[in-house]
């Protein structure tokens, strides 16, 4: 579907302009979300008989609306408040089947069995941030979709060998369409962007299938090697850039007295471009690096509760930011770089200085030769 879909943005003169926030500098046809659509609604033809519950109905309600949201909002550009409404609408229906309620958080942070009324405003805000997390990392090629290939794998991974086929099918389906999507996202002369139709309906499936994953009972947990009560952190090492992503950039924005929304290039992506590399390398360094990390924690959690597993979890987060706030560029991150540096002493300074300088020398002869 993705070359018609080309040939008809170019006819209808639907492409996206290049502002100041984008990565690119030429006219590109976006609506590559349509394939996603589409794909979707025909695997479940194939898929239906792995569904007992007849929970797919949902699922297809709930897509539907996000690819007319997605739609109108690559054409028109949607507000903030009516994306919100609408993607609240679309959750609903996932909410009221019972088998996506988080009812058991198996002694984590002390808790076990939870009521209905903390399960669903908890599912809600679960797949309402997976959304907007990863329709945020849509910036640059190659790297919504390789995370999404890279997640929808260690879900498919995960259902298969805990016997939720129906989950394990829609993994693979992800897997499919992103895959196909990539090839020409990453061409030079057939490129096409998944836009906000493509990243929203991808970022509610993976929502999903986080909301899935959270609810699996204590024997499938441990089928997985995974002690039940780490599940939480285990899932935000499987989404760790999307979600790590965006609670960094409304901090830094909050810290600079910036508005929590306020569109800038702030994005883990944007400084990895800034700082020289070109889009295929930094997607797949960032690929590459959150996947390290979901192997990291999960190989941790065969031999740690979740307090040491939450520790750990953080300390690999709070090295993320302070990277990221050394590679930053942006002007009101470079005085916070300096307020710090103040606090710092001098000698624990100049030893950091000399790591971080020797590491990156040894990246530029090495691998990224465009790293400024």
């Amino acid at each position: 579907m993705i070359p018609i879909i080309i040939t008809m943005v170019e006819r209808k003169s639907l492409l996206v302009k290049p502002n100041r926030r984008s990565s690119h500098v030429k006219l590109t046809p976006t609506l590559g979300g349509v394939a996603f659509f589409a794909s979707f609604i025909v695997s479940q033809i194939f898929i239906q008989d792995a569904d007992e519950t007849g929970i797919g109905i949902h699922f297809i309600v709930a897509i539907t609306i996000l690819f007319f949201m997605g739609l109108k909002d690559d054409l028109m550009v949607l507000t903030s408040r009516a994306k919100i409404i609408l993607q609240s609408t679309a959750i609903f229906f996932i909410l009221i089947c019972q088998e996506l309620w988080i009812s058991n958080f198996h002694g984590f942070l002390g808790l076990y069995e939870m009521p209905f009324w903390v399960s669903i405003p908890l599912g809600y805000f679960i797949i309402l941030y997976i959304i907007n997390a990863y329709n945020l990392i849509d910036g640059i090629d190659g790297l919504a979709g390789m995370l999404g290939v890279l997640i929808a794998f260690t879900y498919a991974v995960i259902f298969y060998n805990s016997g939720q086929d129906l989950y394990f099918y829609i993994s693979l389906v992800i897997i499919g369409y992103l895959m196909a999507f990539l090839r020409y996202n990453l061409s030079g002369d057939k490129k096409i962007f998944m836009g906000d139709t493509g990243s929203m309906i991808t970022g509610f499936l993976l929502g999903l299938l986080t909301l899935r994953f959270l609810t699996l009972n204590t024997d499938q947990l441990t089928e997985l090697h995974l002690i039940p009560a780490n599940k939480f952190i285990i899932s935000l090492s499987i989404l760790f850039f999307p979600a790590i992503d965006v609670l960094r950039v409304v901090s830094m924005r909050l810290l600079n007295s910036r508005g929590a929304f306020t569109a800038d290039r702030s994005h883990l992506h944007h400084i990895f471009i800034d700082k020289g590399l070109k889009h295929h390398i930094a997607s797949k360094t960032i690929a590459v690096s959150s996947m390290l990390v979901f192997l990291l924690i999960y190989g941790l959690n065969l031999h740690f509760s979740y307090v040491a597993l939450t520790f750990y979890f953080v300390i690999i987060s709070v090295t993320t930011f302070y990277i990221l706030l050394l590679l930053d560029k942006d002007p009101l991150t470079k005085v916070r770089r300096k307020k710090m540096k103040s606090y710092i002493p001098k000698w624990l300074y100049e030893i950091e200085f000399r790591i971080r300088k020797s590491i990156i020398v040894f990246f530029k002869k090495t691998i990224y030769k465009d790293l400024l």
